[in-house]
């Protein structure tokens, strides 16, 4: 799996309702180091193919972000984050400099 193979398309959802971003747009500017945590919808917008190696490579779109704020959802959802990677990598213990950066992106001091 070569994760550069896969792109993010550069535009968010123009609908109004399905961009969560400009309900923390104040906290985003003025606090621009803190981390936050959304939940995304995505699907893929197109695919190209690499005529070498005949690898494709798709671009997602995101259809929907939500940021999380409720310290509640964010533990629940912090969760959810560490068994999709265990899941993913089979590994059941989180990489230190992984678990750091989630801490801060959940804002808790321990893992649950």
């Amino acid at each position: 799996m070569n994760i550069s193979g896969v792109r993010l398309g550069g535009s968010l959802p123009r609908t109004e309702g399905l961009n969560g971003l400009p309900s923390i747009q104040d906290e985003l500017t003025s606090e621009p180091s803190k981390m936050h945590v959304a939940v995304i919808v995505f699907d893929v917008a197109s695919t190209k193919v690499d005529t070498d190696t005949g690898d494709a490579i798709p671009t997602i779109r995101v259809r929907r972000v939500e940021p999380i704020g409720r310290s509640d959802d964010r533990k629940q959802l912090e969760r959810l984050v560490m068994r999709a990677f265990e899941e993913r990598t089979g590994t059941t213990v989180l990489p230190l400099e992984l678990e750091d950066e989630l801490r801060a992106a959940f804002g808790n001091d321990s893992t649950e």
